[in-house]
């Protein structure tokens, strides 16, 4: 045999051992070296959920020290979410979210009034609500309806509220029941050298005066609110509701519109000079601290009325932001936070009326919230809203003013409809 086919032999021995050890066959019988037997622990970390990090706008205050304990409880329960919560007022998110969410600065998850719904559809910053049957079981309809738009929900209701009158009962022990009762107390009470008048609310407020326009029949943008067409500021309900609203700054409350602040009015029912003021629950914590001690009821009926007049009501909501790049996740704790024990706990720190059906008050002054609630309306969501608020703001200061009436609800329903 030649060396060349010696040597071909023995190469030919060592590559098949090392091909049988390339497929991991042992090179020996040593049992302890095969990965059946191996004590090194498997790697499990593909079952674990992928870090989260979500942010969260709410308003300073209780709204967010509510929050921050939502945060805390979600975060452990789900230890791969991170939750940051930022200041934000509910007011102003819808606005700054435009700017925000698409430079990847924004929230996940925000708060905003109900009414900014239509702006927030249009200008396409939020996501549809993906426990829409879940959360429809337990909720108020209105608290549904002012948070959907065409049948689709997209908020995640947190808090309901509308204002109603407000009485001292150390002056009035029993609260009017239509404003020509109003009037007849005025009569006595009313000093204006010393600053003294029966009632007082935001007389060049759109959100106050709706009282008077649908005592009358004025209703704002259709029953539904939803159609611009129908805006009724200017229609002969509308003007006949300013009428007598005009009428009661002789009978009532001379006093000029830019000096009926809020400021005005709560200094004012605090310290006994005013003994009615039409306000929100808002308000209830500042009175109670004060030492007040007041009532809350419905709305003093207009002349030809049997019922209170409707009041407008608003809906907190959360919702989720179309720019979100954890959309389960985001809607997830959205619904987190309108639970049930979510919602009590929220009520029991904010004071806000939970929208929940099963979540019983026992609250004096917010029952009496609740009795107004139930003839109120949600403020209309529609993009036209932008522009109603500024516009009827001027209206029903000039008309409060003397102005010519008609002519003042022309130029406000006029800035509607030219509106886009």
């Amino acid at each position: 045999m030649t060396k060349r086919r010696i040597l071909s032999l023995v190469l030919s021995v060592i590559l098949s051992v090392s091909l049988l050890a390339a497929c991991g066959q042992p090179a020996s019988n040593d049992a302890t070296t095969t990965p059946e037997n191996s004590s090194t622990p498997q790697n499990n970390d593909s079952n674990k959920p992928e870090p989260v990090t979500l942010k969260v706008w709410e308003s300073d205050g209780p709204e967010k020290t509510f929050l921050e304990e939502m945060a805390k409880a979600y975060m452990a329960e789900n230890p791969h979410v991170t939750i940051e919560v930022e200041p934000v007022a509910h007011t102003d998110a819808a606005q700054r979210i435009q700017l925000d969410g698409p430079a990847g600065v924004g929230a996940d998850v925000f708060a905003a009034p109900h009414d900014k719904l239509g702006e927030m559809l249009v200008s396409g910053i939020i996501l549809e609500n993906q426990y829409a049957d879940e959360i429809k079981k337990n909720m108020i309809e209105a608290a549904i309806t002012a948070t959907s738009s065409e049948g689709v929900l997209y908020g995640f209701p947190t808090g309901v509220e509308t204002y109603a009158l407000f009485y001292n009962k150390d002056i009035i022990s029993t609260p009017p029941k239509t404003w020509e009762e109003v009037k007849e107390f005025a009569k006595t009470f009313n000093n204006p050298a010393e600053g003294k008048y029966a009632i007082v609310w935001d007389v060049d407020d759109g959100y106050f005066n709706y009282m008077f326009l649908s005592g009358y029949g004025a209703d704002l943008f259709g029953p539904e609110g939803t159609d611009k067409s129908q805006h009724m500021v200017n229609s002969p309900e509308a003007i006949k509701s300013m009428e007598y609203f005009q009428s009661l700054r002789k009978e009532i409350l001379d006093v000029d519109a830019a000096d009926l602040t809020g400021d005005f009015m709560n200094a004012g029912f605090q310290n006994g000079t005013i003994a009615m003021a039409v306000t929100g629950p808002w308000s209830i914590a500042g009175y109670r601290e004060a030492g007040v001690n007041f009532g809350v009821t419905t709305l003093p009926r207009l002349p030809g009325n049997d019922n209170p007049p409707k009041s407008f009501s608003g809906i907190r909501a959360m919702y989720v932001s179309a720019f979100t790049k954890h959309p389960e996740e985001a809607q997830k704790f959205a619904n987190y936070l309108v639970s049930k024990e979510a919602l009590a706990k929220r009520y029991e720190i904010t004071k806000q009326i939970p929208p929940r059906t099963d979540i019983t008050i026992s609250d004096e002054a917010h029952e009496g919230i609740l009795a107004q609630f139930e003839f109120s309306k949600p403020m209309p969501s529609i993009p036209a809203m932008n522009t109603y608020w500024p516009s009827v703001a001027s209206a029903y200061a000039n008309i409060w003013n003397g102005s010519d009436i008609k002519t003042e609800l022309d130029l406000a329903a006029s800035a509607i409809e030219q509106a886009e």
